[in-house]
């Protein structure tokens, strides 16, 4: 009699155990993201030969400066190893002026009176195209990626900082920068499964204009590096 007990309760337990469905893995290969990276902005300049010593200037005072990139993200993986990403974000780029020593004009004096700094916004929307490889796949996916990224110019600003006493002083301009720019992009990072939907990525990168802010004698490119963080859901 015992044995017969144990033999039913076995049998309704392996019924239960393999009667149990796992969470559906979902066979889409479109995702969809959002970001947030922030960003180490600066430039590089490159002037016609009769203008090298405003450049030089320039480089001594300027230095880069704090800058972010959010948006989002569409992901479309055809091959298990292969896929692109588009998107639409927002990004403020640009750099700051070291702090320097403000003097009176007027003599006899000629002292230093004041510090201030001045801190260059641009803001953009970016529309990137990348292609993402991915060198090892599991749990943790690791891969690298490169594209293309077309950057809208949408408006800028000037932040001009005193120290002592503390103000502010701000201009707008929407105006006399090149409307579009274009910039390469080069990253790589890891892709941490979550759930069957649900990765978060974590991508530091690099970005690079490839034509100028500006068309001027110096010309003016902008470079960024970041690191995206996002979360992505397989639709």
């Amino acid at each position: 009699m015992k044995t017969k007990i144990t033999s039913l309760l076995f049998i309704l337990v392996s019924a239960v155990v393999f009667g149990q469905t796992a969470e559906p893995v979902s066979s889409s290969k479109v995702s969809i993201g959002i970001s947030f990276s922030p960003d180490y902005c600066y430039r590089s300049l490159h002037p016609k030969s009769s203008y090298q010593f405003g450049t030089e200037f320039r480089d001594t005072m300027e230095v880069a400066k704090l800058g972010y990139t959010t948006g989002l993200s569409l992901l479309y993986k055809p091959w298990d190893r292969i896929s692109f990403e588009t998107g639409l974000y927002f990004s403020d780029k640009g750099y700051k002026t070291k702090v320097i020593d403000l003097y009176d004009i007027n003599p006899p004096t000629h002292l230093a009176v004041n510090r201030a700094k001045t801190i260059y916004h641009y803001y953009y929307l970016d529309i990137p195209i990348k292609l993402n490889y991915y060198l090892l796949k599991g749990k943790v996916d690791l891969f690298v990626s490169a594209g293309v990224s077309a950057n809208i110019y949408l408006s800028s600003r000037a932040i001009f900082k005193l120290e002592d006493p503390e103000e502010t002083q701000t201009t707008s301009s929407s105006g006399d920068l090149s409307q579009l720019n274009m910039a390469v992009l080069i990253g790589g990072g890891v892709d941490y499964e979550i759930s069957n939907r649900l990765n978060l990525r974590i991508e530091p990168i690099f970005r690079h204009a490839i034509t100028p802010v500006v068309d001027a004698p110096i010309k003016e490119y902008q470079y960024s590096i970041g690191a995206n963080f996002g979360l992505y859901y397989t639709l």
